[in-house]
């Protein structure tokens, strides 16, 4: 099974694209290239959605949960969230990327704010974090969705927020 082409994505993590490939060797093993760096991964599934991995004889247990292309991989409990592109969502990517994003930014599920990250007035990235917010029982970074000024944090550590609920306000 060795000879299979390798399938090929870009990896968006934040506003950071990563190239990768996929090659499934068989039994469970794949050949998986990040950025030009490959690495030998043997993957077990231990449950619905999540995994006992293999790298490069480093053990590793991997959740995996997703939406459409978004996905929400907790590994040793740090959650690291990511978009995967094929080659044609890619290229819609990057044309649509030219616009400015959002304006203000949500919860997009009920949680508590664990900590905010930037003060009212801070220069931001896009993708930079800007809170930490606790939803079902992880913590997830919320990120900028456009570069800009910070004109506005609504919210506080320990607060309680519901879904749609605005929590800050970039321009």
């Amino acid at each position: 099974m060795s000879s299979a082409r390798p399938a090929r994505f870009t990896a968006l993590v934040g506003e950071t694209a990563h190239a990768i490939e996929v090659q499934l060797l068989g039994d469970g093993r794949f050949r998986i290239a990040v950025d030009g760096r490959e690495h030998i991964v043997d993957s077990r599934p231990t449950g619905q959605r999540s995994f006992s991995l293999l790298i490069e004889d480093a053990p590793a247990e991997v959740s995996v949960t997703s939406r459409g292309d978004e996905f929400q991989v907790v590994i040793g409990g740090r959650t690291h969230r990511l978009r995967l592109l094929d080659e044609r969502a890619r290229r819609r990517h990057e044309r649509s990327a030219a616009g400015d994003g959002a304006r203000e930014v949500r919860a997009a599920m009920p949680g508590k704010v664990v900590a905010v990250l930037v003060e009212p007035g801070a220069r931001v990235e896009r993708g930079q974090g800007l809170l930490v917010l606790e939803a079902m029982k992880m913590e997830n970074e919320i990120g900028a969705p456009r570069a800009g000024s910070v004109t506005e944090i609504r919210v506080a550590p320990g607060q309680a927020v519901e879904a749609g609920e605005l929590l800050a306000r970039i321009d």
